[in-house]
C-alpha cells in the first residue's frame, strides 16, 4: 500500500478576524493583526492554520516567538509536537506528548502517539493510544476516523463499523469520514452503499476508483505493514496521498 499522508483534516488558513482585516486599509489592516496577535488565542489560531496548509516548519518558528512571549502554553506545546510528528521528528514529538500526559490525560497527545505508532508499524499500539484518545474525547471526529480506519487496517470490521458510522454522522459534509465509511461498505461486500454514499459527498470517478482500489488492498491485506502510513500517520487522516489529492 502506498504511504499515507497525515489525519489532523481542518479548515482554512486564516480565522476570521484576519479575513475581514483582508478588507480594511493596509494601516488598518496591519494594526488590526499587530492587536489579534497579542492575543495568545488568535496567534495559536494563526499557527494552527498554518499547520493546516502544511506549513509545518514555519509554524515551528512562530510557536518559538509564542514560547518567548507565552511560555509553558499547554495547546503550543500540542501544536508543537504535532509539526515535529509531521516532519518526521518522532522522537521529539513523542517526548512532548509525553510531556503533556505528565501533567494529565490529553486526546491530542494520545491521537499524536497513536500515529507515530501507525507510522512505525506498530498497529497495536497504534490502536491503543487512539482508543485512549476516544476515551477522552468519544465525538471528535477526527481521531474516530483515524480509529476506524485502522480498525480496518487491523481486519477489525466490527469495531471499525461503530467508529466509521460515528464519525460519519456526527460529521455529515466530512468527505474524508465518508470516504472511510464507503470504504467500510465496500470491504463488507456492500458496493451498491458504498457508492451512495460517495455520490452524496461528490466524488468524481477518479476519487471512486481510489477509494476501491484502498479496499482492494485493505482486503489483500496489504496494508498493513509498517509503511502504511508514511510521515507521521497521516493516511489515518487524510487517506493515501493520492486520495487526500482528490477527496479534500
Amino acid at each position: 500500500m502506498k504511504p499515507v499522508q497525515l489525519l489532523l483534516c481542518l479548515a482554512c488558513l486564516l480565522p476570521a478576524q484576519l479575513a475581514l482585516a483582508q478588507d480594511a486599509p493596509p494601516a488598518e489592516a496591519a494594526q488590526e493583526i499587530r492587536r489579534d496577535e497579542s492575543n495568545p488565542d488568535f496567534y495559536l489560531e494563526l499557527i494552527a492554520g498554518m499547520q493546516q496548509k502544511r506549513l509545518f516548519y514555519a509554524s515551528l518558528a512562530h510557536l518559538d516567538v509564542f514560547e518567548q512571549r507565552w511560555p509553558g502554553d499547554r495547546r503550543a506545546l500540542l501544536l508543537r509536537a504535532d509539526a515535529l510528528r509531521s516532519t518526521g521528528d518522532f522522537e521529539r514529538a513523542r517526548q512532548h506528548y509525553r510531556r503533556l500526559l505528565d501533567k494529565g490525560a490529553l486526546p491530542g497527545a494520545w491521537h499524536g502517539l497513536g500515529l507515530i505508532a501507525a507510522a512505525e508499524g506498530d498497529l497495536p499500539a497504534a490502536a491503543t493510544a487512539l482508543g485512549q484518545a476516544v476515551a477522552l474525547a468519544p465525538i471528535d471526529v477526527r481521531i474516530l476516523n483515524d480509529l476506524g480506519y485502522l480498525q480496518l487496517l487491523l481486519g477489525e470490521r466490527d469495531a471499525a463499523r461503530l467508529s466509521l458510522h460515528k464519525a460519519a454522522e456526527l460529521a455529515p459534509e466530512n468527505r474524508q469520514a465518508g470516504a472511510n465509511l464507503a470504504l467500510w461498505y465496500l470491504l463488507a461486500g456492500h458496493a451498491g452503499r458504498a457508492e451512495q454514499i460517495m455520490g452524496r459527498h461528490g466524488f468524481t470517478e477518479a476519487q471512486r476508483l481510489t477509494v476501491r482500489a484502498d479496499a482492494q488492498r485493505i482486503g489483500q491485506g496489504g496494508a498493513a505493514t509498517g509503511n502504511a502510513f508514511g510521515n507521521g500517520g497521516e493516511g489515518m487522516e487524510e487517506r493515501t496521498g493520492e486520495q487526500m489529492e482528490m477527496v479534500k
